[in-house]
């Protein structure tokens, strides 16, 4: 019966002495995000350790693949984790007592969680929540960016546009940025060459062949990037709501924490007016 009766200590107590919670506190703001985002480089680095370690690398094995996965899976659990910790440690080293001015301070502390992790992905550094995105964005830049350096082919006097179509490069951006083989990419810049040739004395009528043969091989490489972009959109949808999912889950365990933090000070606070 002894605890009871102190829990009804503590709230007589509480109802004559109303603890005052201080506002937004940045310094336990800061230090929540600090301490959070040394957690979360932890755990990361941690689930990069364990996932190497475990990795199978035989023939006919599909470690990468779970690799993968549990990068992904583990990526959302340390995050969670990270900013629970995160607004626990904010709430209270304010010693804030107040649920919405901790839940408050646990929702500041996600926002700058989230542009830290934007911050350091521009860095290099993904943590593990932008491996996905960073793959989709760079195959997609890799076909456009292709497609659009086809257009170079015809810039420039004659010469220099025969010297491009007969480069042995070439073919090989034509047919990443086309999807032909290298056979039929290189028939058609012979095709086009052999035409700039033959109006070789006026260097207009050189220019358009140029021009005409070129815009056909950047009229394959759009549909090309066309196609991919409708077979990758499925998986761009999955993956924008499954970051919107993280990103709810997140704030969520950011308040989360900070209430649970304000709930342990005020406790704290009450015990110590006894």
């Amino acid at each position: 019966m002894a605890v009871p009766q102190e829990r009804l200590r503590v709230a007589e107590r509480a109802r004559e002495a109303p603890l005052e919670s201080v506002r937004v506190s940045w310094a336990g703001v800061w230090s929540g995000f600090l301490i959070g985002l040394g957690v979360l480089m932890l755990l990361s680095t941690l689930g990069l350790a364990v996932g190497f370690s475990t990795l199978d690398v035989g023939p006919g094995a599909d470690g990468a693949q779970a690799l993968g996965i549990g990068a992904g899976i583990w990526a959302g659990l340390s995050l969670l984790v990270a900013l629970f910790v995160s607004g626990t440690i904010a709430s209270r080293v304010s010693m804030v007592v107040d649920r919405t001015v901790a839940a408050t301070h646990g929702a500041l502390v996600w926002v700058l969680t989230m542009v830290g992790i934007l911050y350091l992905a521009g860095a290099g550094i993904s943590l593990g929540m932008t491996g996905v995105l960073g793959v989709v964005r760079g195959a997609g830049s890799a076909v456009t960016g292709a497609a659009g350096g086809l257009t170079d082919l015809a810039s420039g006097d004659v010469d220099q546009v025969l010297a491009r179509l007969s480069d042995p490069g070439t073919v090989g951006v034509v047919a990443g940025a086309t999807g032909m083989s290298e056979e039929e990419a290189r028939g058609m810049l012979a095709d086009i060459r052999a035409r700039v040739e033959a109006a070789r004395d006026d260097p207009q009528q050189a220019a358009a062949e140029a021009r005409s043969g070129v815009q056909q091989l950047a009229a394959q490489a759009r549909q090309r990037a066309a196609t991919a972009a409708e077979q990758a959109q499925p998986y761009a949808t999955m993956t924008a709501w499954t970051a919107l999912a993280v990103m709810l889950l997140s704030l969520a365990a950011a308040v989360a924490g900070a209430v649970w933090g304000a709930g342990r000070a005020e406790e704290r606070l009450l015990r110590s007016r006894l």
